[in-house]
């Protein structure tokens, strides 16, 4: 979990929350997991999430941004997830 705080992490709100895994498609939510690249969204910021893609690149460049701090080098990233998003 990129924070461990139990609140959304886009409106803070500590009610209905759910995990979102930051890098999601093709095998990538398994990888996030593994990765610990997930945050608590509450579910309506979920829901938009998925549906209108608020928030979306904000989230993928966070999860990198972590993964390059805390685990691996920019080019490791690209071989695990496919891409770069920053």
């Amino acid at each position: 979990m990129i924070r461990d705080v139990k609140e959304c992490y886009l409106c803070e709100t500590t009610i209905g929350l759910e995990v979102h895994h930051c890098l999601h498609g093709t095998g990538r939510r398994k990888l996030a997991d593994e990765d610990g690249l997930t945050v608590y969204l509450c579910h309506k910021c979920h829901m938009e999430l998925h549906d209108k893609g608020i928030a979306d690149n904000f989230l993928q460049k966070l999860a990198q941004n972590y993964y390059e701090f805390h685990i691996g080098t920019r080019e490791q990233f690209r071989e695990r997830y496919g891409k770069s998003y920053l």
